[in-house]
């Protein structure tokens, strides 16, 4: 069996293919469709035995490259993990994404690029804050709607364009409070080949939820954060 190669490895940070700032620097229509930005916990590969084909049709149906994607749930405050695969996924470096309101957005390339250079991962030092890489991009998501007003009965319609920010699944800043080596079993087949790729090390951080009012712990990838500040 020839090993299989991903397009994306731990710590990468992805979205849904329908995510519409993939095509548009500002969200129109309903935002609560837009799905989050997210960062890859972990790459499996299906077995041989893997049904990808419909035998009927002969249509594809799966495939061998399978990923848990991870993000961050505002509305209960809680982190989500979803098993998608490679092809409904893309890079973040596709998004529109500008850190300011105009339409010009030839500062795109910056937000991106900077995201892009964090390091692989923080060095862990107790208590220090920490942030999900994914933040800067939630928060500066901005969506554009038309209002129309009409001041007299013939008179002409007044149209205004609105942008507002649209800062669902933003992530709160962390502490981080443990750290811990990874001891993963069943990384490989029997014949040698790899069956999964995951983070040999976690950092345990501590948030405020306000969903049940009381601290959250959860341990996740070091490769999640940077201890780079999002906004300075």
């Amino acid at each position: 069996m020839t090993q299989l190669i991903s397009e994306f490895k731990v710590g990468n940070i992805v979205t849904y293919k329908t995510h519409p700032l993939l095509y548009d620097y500002y969200i129109k229509g309903d935002g609560k469709y837009v799905p989050p930005i997210m960062i890859i916990k972990e790459v499996f590969f299906e077995n041989i035995q893997k049904k990808t084909f419909d035998e009927n049709s002969g249509k594809e149906i799966a495939e061998r490259i399978k990923y848990i994607c991870t993000y961050f749930d505002d509305n209960k405050s809680e982190f989500i993990e979803v098993h998608l695969y490679q092809k409904m996924l893309v890079n973040f470096t596709k998004l529109k994404i500008a850190s300011i309101r105009n339409k010009v957005n030839d500062n795109n390339i910056d937000v991106i690029s900077e995201i892009d250079s964090y390091p692989l991962k923080p060095d862990y030092n107790y208590g220090e804050i920490l942030y999900f890489k994914t933040k800067k991009l939630e928060v500066l998501k901005k969506r554009l709607s038309i209002k129309v007003t009409k001041e007299e009965k013939d008179g002409p319609n007044d149209v205004k364009e609105i942008i507002q920010y649209v800062v669902n699944y933003a992530t709160p800043d962390f502490v981080a409070c443990g750290f811990k080596i990874e001891d993963h079993k069943d990384l490989f087949y029997n014949d040698g080949k790899s069956k999964r790729l995951v983070s040999n090390e976690s950092i345990k951080i501590k948030w405020f939820n306000p969903v049940q009012q009381k601290f959250s712990e959860h341990y996740l990838p070091s490769e999640f954060f940077t201890d780079i500040a999002p906004f300075n």
